[in-house]
């Protein structure tokens, strides 16, 4: 079969989780190759980079204006790109899977590629296809904007240029086609599914979940004191990691993470018996920092930036001690399961990807949403209790289900039935 996967680009975590099942793909024997917008220099043949035009692309800029913030993900309908440039890319395939939109498959665009007889599952791994154009349903404050659910009228995200509520027209777009159509919506797992279910412009659609899988060179054992030495962590440092693509994303857990520690310094220094080892306490961070800060004296704070290198980040979990997730409405975030292949445990509010991810008291725990009190009891107790059973089969079970191959050979699967009701 002919693959076709369509994303913006591969080096965040949608496109290096894209990257990895291309190549799943082709060791099964397929023919399976990606297009994007925004190509890496270490990416292979079976990528292909889209080439735009800078006239279409200078004009949909104008529209950039009407958001709060320009460095906020908001899909507009539009494409920088005509559809001629990729037809043949779209006629050549039997399976297109569709990750983004975002200035890439127009809403027009996107009703000829779901006209033109072939297989297509969509895979969003954001709000883009339930909503009038928002990628994250949450505000700077850390608030969630609900507007997905009723019509997206007069979106938060824009300014008071948006005289036209052009939120609510893209919305009631998205849903026509939804009910037009009734696509296959492969989501990421059972709790973004239920939004998707109940969000009036994909309930129409056939949703799915189809869980996310893990690169196994990120997975590999590493012995801890050679892990550590890579990034000069003493073996005596007691080390909390936390790491997310923007630290600064308002639903990543980055704006709640210092009150949490806050109140995690609080417990030690409540407990004479593990007082003293608030000495080694180092809490290690990783991802693009924009305005994200930490100011906690007790605590020594390292921040490492982005890493991309599979063997280093596969060393920086095998470094660690916990890894802390505090996200309070990611759908993910993918350096969940990272983690937890690692056999790192994961402290998470009972949400999002850990949700099914971390069985507690198994590989970690999980907080009532969103209580910060317990989450600093939790990392309490998994530095310091040790009542964590990796010999638990659950735990095997789910590193199964993070193999790239599990997710390779079930899309193949669909994609068969598919093709043999479709023929």
């Amino acid at each position: 079969m002919k693959f076709l996967l369509v994303t913006y680009n591969d080096i965040d975590g949608v496109g290096q989780h894209v990257v990895s099942l291309n190549t799943n793909l082709n060791k099964m024997g397929h023919q399976s190759k990606i297009i994007l917008l925004h190509k890496s220099k270490k990416s292979d043949d079976n990528i292909v980079l889209i080439k735009r035009s800078y006239l279409i692309r200078g004009i949909f800029f104008t529209l950039e204006f009407l958001k709060k913030k320009l460095r906020t993900l908001f899909s507009f309908g539009n494409s920088t790109l005509k559809y001629s440039s990729i037809k043949n890319h779209v006629d050549d395939s039997d399976i297109i899977i569709i990750y983004t939109l975002h200035k890439f498959i127009s809403l027009k665009m996107l009703t000829k590629i779901l006209d033109a007889k072939k297989i297509v599952y969509l895979r969003p791994l954001d709000m883009e296809l339930a909503s009038g154009g928002c990628h994250v349903n949450f505000l700077s404050n850390g608030e969630e904007c609900l507007k997905f659910q009723t019509g997206c009228n007069n979106c938060p995200q824009l300014n008071f240029l948006n005289f036209f509520n052009i939120s609510n027209k893209i919305f009631e777009k998205k849903k026509k086609i939804m009910q037009k159509y009734k696509p296959k919506i492969l989501l990421e797992n059972n709790f973004t599914k239920i939004i998707y279910d109940e969000a009036p412009i994909t309930e129409a659609a056939s949703n799915e979940t189809l869980y996310l899988t893990v690169n196994p060179k990120r997975s590999n054992v590493i012995n801890k004191n050679h892990a550590r030495k890579i990034f000069n962590i003493d073996h005596n440092d007691i080390v909390i990691l936390f790491g997310t693509f923007n630290l600064d994303a308002p639903q990543k857990g980055g704006r709640i993470i210092e009150s949490i520690l806050k109140k995690f310094v609080s417990i030690l220094n409540s407990q004479k018996k593990y007082k003293e080892n608030l000495s080694k306490i180092k809490l290690v961070t990783f991802g693009r920092k924009h305005g994200f800060d930490i100011n906690i004296p007790e605590i020594k704070w390292t921040h490492l930036g982005e890493i991309f290198e599979d063997q280093k980040l596969n060393s920086l979990y095998r470094s660690a001690d916990v890894f802390v997730s505090p996200s309070t409405g990611c759908n993910g975030p993918h350096t969940v399961r990272e983690a937890l292949v690692n056999d790192l445990p994961v402290i998470a509010f009972d949400q999002g990807e850990a949700q099914e991810s971390v069985i507690d008291s198994v590989n970690g725990y999980l907080a009532p949403c969103f209580d910060k009190e317990k989450f600093s009891n939790l990392i309490f107790e998994a530095l310091f209790l040790n009542k964590l059973n990796y010999k638990d089969k659950r735990y095997e079970n789910l590193k199964l289900r993070f193999s790239p191959s599990t997710e390779a050979k079930v899309i193949v699967q669909k994609a068969t039935e598919d093709l043999k009701k479709f023929n």
